[in-house]
């Protein structure tokens, strides 16, 4: 609802609550007048934003058909491991400098990709570089680090994984450079597809994540997302068609930055682990607010075998069960 609406609505209907007030003779109760017209505006208000409307369930931030018609890839992206992790605080620190030196990259495409809306990502792309330290400083500061005790880095020696190793960790990953080429290919249906996605899943994320006091060492990166690529995503709506081939850009540009985002959970083994209290209500609470998911959240129970085997050990084992029972 527009604000002009609302604020029309509040001026028309004071009159009214004072008038009642003074008929019943209980003008003098000034609280009680407030409590009126706070409630009334609170209500009008609430109702206006999707966001917070009666029962939490609040799918639709963006009404863009393209976005609508992404519902199910949304929900897997918001659903996803490393989304979680990223807003638990787990994500191990070695995959977060990956996330952070492939964004970079990711920029370029979304720069290229952006340039006939008249509001390039030339500002996002100055921003990178402070915000990615500070990202990383707080993480470090806050007590992630990529040290295994009893592990020898091939490379090196040092103790962390091979795929951690800081020698050898400063070209972006294949799968960032594809998603960059995609999107240059794709122009601006692909990067709002990409900028509404992941600033809707990082809103998302970071809600429930505050919600179950999670730990806020990467919070920092979702409040990036949920807020500027969101303005972003905006903005470029707003030139946005909803024809057949923007529509198809739109899809290829989301599934693309899906498989990057799997690409990273694969090359550190995340897995959903479902074993606390706090990771069954975060994903009670994006249930509640985004309804639709829970059918298809066992195929990122088993999404890769973790690092240690333990998954692999289980699915062999569940395997010889089977055999042995059928």
């Amino acid at each position: 609802m527009d604000s002009t609406v609302i604020d029309t609505l509040v001026c028309t209907c004071r009159v009214p609550i004072i008038a009642l007030l003074r008929k019943r003779g209980v003008f003098h109760n000034f609280v009680f007048a407030v409590s009126c017209m706070l409630t009334f505006c609170s209500t009008v208000r609430a109702l206006s934003n999707p966001v917070n409307s009666p029962g939490g369930k609040s799918s639709v931030i963006c009404n863009h058909k393209f976005f609508v018609d992404s519902r199910s890839d949304v929900l897997n992206l918001l659903n996803h491991p490393l989304q979680l992790q990223l807003a638990t605080g787990d994500l191990p620190l070695g995959s977060f400098r990956r996330l952070v030196r492939d964004r970079a990259v990711i920029l370029e495409g979304l720069q290229a990709a952006s340039t006939s809306a008249g509001t390039p990502m030339d500002e996002e792309m100055s921003r990178h570089a402070s915000e990615s330290l500070k990202w990383l400083e707080h993480a470090e500061n806050s007590g992630k680090t990529i040290v295994v005790p009893g592990i020898a880095c091939y490379n090196c020696g040092g103790e962390h994984l091979n795929i951690d190793c800081p020698e050898d960790n400063h070209e972006a990953t294949p799968s960032a450079h594809a998603l960059k080429s995609v999107l240059q290919t794709h122009g601006l249906a692909g990067a709002t597809a990409l900028l509404r996605a992941y600033s809707f899943a990082c809103s998302r994320a970071l809600e429930v994540a505050l919600t179950n006091k999670c730990n806020t060492v990467y919070h920092g990166w979702l409040e990036e997302h949920a807020t500027r690529w969101s303005a972003l995503a905006s903005t470029y709506e707003e030139q946005l068609g909803e024809n057949d081939s923007d529509s198809v850009s739109y899809t290829i540009c989301l599934s693309m930055f899906y498989n990057w985002i799997d690409s990273e959970a694969a090359t550190t083994g995340i897995r959903l682990e479902d074993d606390g209290s706090t990771m069954s209500s975060m994903l009670e609470d994006i249930e509640h607010l985004e309804p639709g998911y829970a059918a298809q959240r066992d195929k990122h129970q088993s999404f890769v075998a973790d690092i240690t085997g333990v998954a692999t050990k289980e699915a062999k084992k569940n395997e010889a069960a089977a055999k042995v029972n059928a």
